[in-house]
């Protein structure tokens, strides 16, 4: 049987700036009035004690994620380090390293200043560089031959009246070295508990197939999930999941065999200036019903997100795409990002494979689309995304594929879905916008298009959100003109922290893009696009 202890108190220290702390992670240093300025190394410092009784276990200590590089020691011993992403969760196993029955010394060294060898790449992104224990950390406590992880990959053969039928493939890893395992399973409805099906499972090689008809789909408005329960001779391991079959064509995008209509808004987490990055999930949840509530099927996220994020997304059927921060930077992208995307491909899917609410995957936004090198890491990413997971699509977000130069090829072109962030007549120059919109639209014949990005930032855009809300209608009115359009997303739900923002500083330092505040308070336009969204989904029934 497995256990968990969550580590929620930890001293805190900034050698640099002669400042300590205790503190309850996840916590970020760049909120605190202190040290809100800070980029650079800080020190986190806890002790657990680990009782006798799980001599013979395996003791693995478990990051949600560290912002942005992290070295690990126990009991004075390095056991390792997290570097090339602050968004995706980590883990070590400590088993050698830590006494039984005895108080366990954890440190942590965490370093959030800019760094080329990572994604995001230097200060090239556009939202809030908290550093710190930015998630849950804890020490897990398992039998060495019991499951670690299970993948389920859902191949639905047959669809029809909301159920399906099909396989589940799976693909299992445990924290030993065998491969085979004899097992029974339980598969359960999540709301109910009704057992649905069961039986016996022969695991080999890893994999194992479960086959079974007449069970419930997922998708935006009937989120039917189920539960797995894989039972060993060391354990039952058990793992949430839905049936949904997501993908594209040349004119559409199909969820589990019908066309949809992707009506979309992106919420920039991290923004509330009291919690920033380790914002607690009884404020994400308030900002995530937001975008449900104002009629949003889609949303994107440009980094990585707790599983806590994506299990809400799972219960209430919000679609999401998340990203690889590749943003901005460098334009033509090279071996060392391809290399650092790779790994953070593998982390993404080994944490949210099971999310039914992931439908895509994003392998960067707003780099330089029309240059060959970004096009060959495009392909080259969505390849490998592809050889991982049969069950997503996979895209590249462009803000050059309106440009006049891009007229012949594009980088998003390269993936399932075209993506498209749309600021013409601001961030992109244009004397005539229907025109531009004909020629994007042309450019994408082969491919659905969805405009992930539009909406007004201030201060450098005027006009408040009373033009927020103008910029909304007419922008909606191009879409409908255009047919390749299968989607958008309003940019943003919120106010935003970033640390390239125009206005305020500190941990007030933002952008001004939202139908929100920083504090989730609605502005007169987030109405406005509860009202748009609405009358979208009624049109493009």
């Amino acid at each position: 049987m497995r256990e968990k202890y969550v580590l929620s108190d930890w001293e805190f220290e900034i050698g640099k700036l002669d400042y300590r702390a205790k503190v309850k992670v996840p916590h970020t240093w760049n909120v605190c009035e202190e040290t809100q300025h800070y980029r650079g190394k800080a020190e986190y410092r806890t002790a657990a004690y680990i009782n006798e009784k799980f001599k013979g276990r395996k003791v693995i200590l478990c990051f949600g994620a560290a912002y942005h590089t992290a070295e690990v020691t126990v009991n004075g011993a390095y056991v390792g380090a997290h570097s090339g992403s602050g968004y995706t969760p980590f883990s070590f196993d400590v088993t050698d390293t830590v006494r039984f029955g005895a108080e366990n010394r954890i440190c942590v060294s965490v370093d959030n200043k800019p760094c080329k060898n990572m994604l995001p790449y230097r200060k090239n992104f556009d939202w809030a560089d908290d550093g710190g224990l930015i998630r849950e950390v804890s020490l897990l406590f398992a039998e060495p031959a019991s499951v670690r992880n299970l993948l389920i990959a859902p191949q639905l053969t047959d669809i029809s009246g909301g159920m399906c039928s099909g396989y589940l493939e799976l693909e299992t890893a445990f924290y030993d070295a065998h491969k085979n395992d004899n097992a029974e399973f339980v598969i359960r409805e999540y709301k109910t508990d009704n057992v649905v099906l069961s039986g016996d499972l022969k695991i080999r090689d890893h994999r194992a197939e479960i086959r079974f008809s007449g069970l419930k789909l997922w998708d935006f408005d009937e989120p039917n999930l189920y539960c797995l329960a894989v039972t060993t001779k060391a354990d039952t391991y058990t793992q949430r999941f839905g049936l949904r079959k997501i993908r594209a064509t040349e004119n559409h995008i199909f969820l589990n065999n019908k066309p949809v209509y992707l009506t979309g808004c992106e919420w920039m987490p991290g923004s509330h200036p009291d919690y920033g990055m380790a914002e607690p999930l009884e404020h994400s949840i308030k900002c995530l019903k937001q975008l449900k509530d104002s009629g949003c099927r889609f949303t994107r996220f440009h980094w990585q997100q707790d599983s806590s994020i994506y299990d809400w997304c799972d219960e209430n059927g919000l679609l999401v795409q998340e990203e690889i921060p590749y943003w901005g930077a460098p334009k033509k992208a090279g071996k060392q990002q391809a290399a650092i995307a790779k790994q953070q491909a593998d982390e993404m899917i080994s944490a949210h494979f099971n999310h039914p609410s992931i439908i895509f995957w994003g392998v960067g936004n707003e780099l330089g689309g029309g240059f060959k090198a970004t096009q060959n890491y495009v392909s080259e990413m969505v390849a490998y995304f592809k050889s991982k997971d049969s069950t997503r699509c996979v895209n590249y977000v462009s803000n050059t594929l309106g440009l006049i130069k891009s007229k012949k090829y594009d980088a998003t072109l390269c993936g399932d879905v075209a993506m498209w962030n749309e600021y013409l007549g601001l961030w992109q120059p244009c004397d005539d916008i229907p025109k531009r919109f004909e020629e994007v639209n042309e450019i994408c014949r082969h491919k659905p298009l969805i405009v992930t990005e539009f909406g007004l930032c201030e201060p450098f855009f005027k006009g408040g959100d009373a033009r927020r809300k103008e910029l909304l209608l007419e922008n909606i009115e191009y879409f409908n003109n255009a047919d390749k359009i299968r989607g958008y997303v309003w940019f943003s739900l919120n106010d935003y922290r970033t640390h390239v923002g125009e206005q305020g500083t500190g941990r007030l330092r933002q952008r001004v893009h939202g139908s929100t505040d920083l504090y989730g308070n609605e502005k007169p336009s987030y109405k406005t696009l509860c009202k748009v969204n609405e009358s979208q989904i009624k049109i493009h029934k």
